[in-house]
């Protein structure tokens, strides 16, 4: 950025219309007095969009033809609508969950657990789930640049059961737009854990026909409806006439069925019959246009659906006047197609077409849907970012019934929020509420807001992508004070798979001011290898306290428990632990794999791993009951790291630990057919002392 403000005033902004771009100017004399700028910077997605709206229409030009327009604003008040000192109603206060880590996130999903993936315009996804994002992965071959990136991402409804995710984005690979679905491994069920990781291997693509010719105007929505169809906003790429053709890929709005495309990767996109939900409005046609329910749209960048109808409200991005808040009423049966105007109509207006733009074909065709939502470039409209029809579903951020059925959307680079109410009338601007910013903004400096969604737990989620900042990652809550949940004691143990933890894990419920809360339903949650010994919720005590114990099952393994109560905000997360031996074996071959964990460092944990014929009798030992006992003539130790049994180590490999042992044993062949032997282990951690694995019969 050009810094000298000695040489004539104040800094310009320059629109590169040709880029659809902007920069900042400084003046500067040169050598033969004429002015030039050594310096700027150019704005990513979508600010590139804004920046050509800035000027009065009579004052622009084409987009296309590489023409310079300068205007002249103070440097102040750019800068206002670039940094944060957000201002929301009374009883609202706003959390800054991630404000380190994210490059320059565009878009955002929740998984059914509540924990967010969040999109960034070069390809990384990131994880939240209640502390700093952590990257999983990039998706591959991402081309970024303008309005360009990853641009959409969405969890399908079962990825508890699937793993997959969907994105849309432009693609280094061809000149198309991408809409592909990844698998992600990890704990796919887990709400407190980041362990997830994207398979860029398990690329399935499952739309190849969108073109992509411009840096502009691409869409980017990508959601589920209530009905489990996808539905995909995708911009005309700045081919506007392009938008009244159904089947063009371009201003439209795609329906789809994915859960009949077969799992694992694919190359090759499947057919739009496999893809037609069977009730789309133009379901009988043989191309793209079978998938499309609603086209005439400029660019539709954020769509959000509702969640008790299935309607769209479409934020479609303007050109020369306007911005539209559009709304797709979704019905039984055959869904209409609707046809939003673009690019015969702006706004409520026929649009006047610049001269340079090729004319299309023919005339504005009747029945055109007109926006429920205007918002005036003359009034200061830049760039709209379509926000979701609220409805409280039992959270503990609900905003409560004031808000129910009600419509928000803000402006990407003006930072305001505002939103509207159905009614008698139709829709109308909400009536101003107690400490509103001003009586027609809800909220307020939020700035370059690129997704706004509602969250399981009632809150409203934004992420922004601030300039010579990072990416953030917000949430608008009630602000009353409401009741903790905290952890207490249990957390940490470790036992022996199929054996009870001993401990019982305990939590404990409060108010905002630390009093106790009683009789207070708590639900617990189990992860892993592991049962609740006591199902359905728990009633807290007159200490506001409830307890559950906990079995491990045989699988062994981490386990992680979580309680939660209505009305309560956060959770308590309960981390344990069942050590397990488990044999795999062939005739001339078996391999003992020892599961533990330590706390110790570094994580040397001598063994002793003992095979022996059923019938012997066990050893009651003070760390509980060995089935292989070491006195018995029918027990064999095969790994001793402790010693006692002449350091033998029947594998050649040792018998230490770190802290698990895995060991391979070459066997005669034949030698062990038919014998039913018995193996367990005995181990010295260095914090928890002697401890024992299970006892596991395996038939060779």
């Amino acid at each position: 950025m050009c810094s000298d403000f000695a040489f004539g005033g104040p800094p310009q902004i320059r629109f590169d219309q040709g880029r659809e771009s902007a920069r900042f100017d400084t003046p500067r004399r040169n050598q033969h007095g004429g002015r030039r700028c050594s310096k700027m910077a150019y704005f990513p997605t979508p600010y590139a969009e804004a920046t050509r709206k800035v000027l009065p229409r009579s004052a622009r030009t084409d987009p296309m033809t590489g023409k310079f327009l300068t205007v002249t604003l103070p440097l102040a008040a750019l800068l206002a609508t670039l940094l944060p000192g957000q201002s929301v109603p009374n009883g609202f206060q706003v959390d800054t969950l991630v404000q380190t880590g994210l490059p320059h996130p565009l878009d955002f999903t929740f998984l059914p657990d509540g924990r967010a993936l969040i999109a960034n315009q070069d390809g990384e996804i990131h994880v939240y789930a209640g502390g700093p994002a952590v990257q999983i992965g990039v998706v591959p071959s991402v081309l970024t640049g303008h309005e360009r990136g990853l641009l959409g991402i969405e969890a399908d409804p079962q990825f508890a059961q699937t793993g997959h995710i969907y994105v849309y984005y432009s693609s280094t690979l061809d000149s198309l737009l991408h809409l592909d679905r990844f698998a992600v491994l990890g704990d796919l069920s887990n709400p407190a854990s980041t362990n997830l990781a994207l398979d860029p291997a398990s690329r399935c693509v499952v739309v190849d026909a969108i073109p992509h010719l411009s840096e502009f105007h691409n869409g980017g929505a990508l959601r589920f409806a209530p009905d489990g169809m996808l539905l995909l906003g995708i911009g005309d790429d700045q081919e506007h006439c392009d938008a009244q053709t159904p089947g063009s890929g371009r201003g439209c709005i795609l329906r789809m069925d994915v859960a009949n495309i077969p799992l694992g990767p694919n190359l090759t996109a499947p057919p739009y019959a496999l893809l037609n939900p069977g009730n789309n409005p133009l379901s009988g046609n043989n191309d793209l246009s079978q998938l499309v329910v609603a086209y005439g749209l400029r660019n539709p960048f954020r769509v959000e659906i509702d969640s008790l109808t299935g309607n769209l409200y479409i934020g479609d991005v303007g050109a020369a006047d306007a911005e539209e808040v559009d709304e797709y009423l979704h019905s039984a049966g055959t869904l209409p197609l609707r046809n939003y105007g673009w690019p015969w109509m702006e706004g409520n207006a026929p649009l006047v077409p610049p001269a340079w733009w090729t004319p299309c074909a023919g005339s504005a065709p009747p029945g055109l849907e007109s926006p429920i939502g205007i918002g005036d470039h003359s009034a200061g409209w830049i760039v709209l970012i379509q926000g979701p029809r609220y409805r409280n579903r039992g959270g503990i951020y609900d905003f409560g019934p004031a808000y129910e059925g009600r419509v928000f959307y803000l402006d990407h680079v003006l930072a305001w929020i505002r939103c509207m109410d159905f009614g008698s009338s139709g829709w109308t601007p909400t009536p101003p509420v107690s400490g509103q910013p001003n009586a027609t903004d809800w909220g307020d400096s939020f700035s370059r807001v690129t997704a706004m969604r509602q969250g399981p737990d009632g809150a409203l989620y934004m992420t922004a992508d601030i300039p010579w900042w990072t990416g953030v990652f917000q949430r608008i809550r009630p602000s009353v004070p409401a009741n903790l949940i905290t952890a207490q004691a249990g957390t940490g143990q470790v036992s022996t798979a199929g054996d009870p933890f001993t401990q019982p894990l305990v939590v404990r419920v409060s108010d905002g001011l630390g009093s106790p809360q009683v009789g207070v339903p708590v639900d617990f949650s189990i992860f892993g290898p592991g049962t609740l010994v006591t199902p359905g919720p728990v009633l807290t005590d007159s200490l506001g306290e409830a307890r559950m114990f906990v079995d491990a099952n045989v699988a062994g393994g981490q386990i992680t428990v979580t309680a939660t109560a209505s009305g309560t905000l956060g959770r308590a997360t309960f981390t344990l632990f069942s050590r397990k031996i488990s044999v795999a074996h062939t005739s001339s071959l078996a391999v003992v794999t020892i599961t533990n964990t330590s706390a110790s460092i570094p994580t040397q944990v001598p063994f002793v791993v003992m095979v022996a014929l059923p019938g012997g009798a066990p050893w009651n030992s003070p760390f509980g009951t060995i089935c292989t006992n070491p006195a018995s003539p029918f027990t064999i130790v095969i790994e001793d790291g402790l010693g006692i049994f002449g350091s033998v180590s029947l594998s050649g490999a040792g018998s230490t630990g770190n802290p698990g042992l895995t060991r391979v044993y070459q066997l005669v062949p034949g030698l062990l057919t038919g014998l039913q032997l018995q193996f367990q282990a005995i181990g010295l951690d260095p914090i928890e002392g002697m401890f024992r694995t299970d006892c596991v019969m395996t038939q060779f």
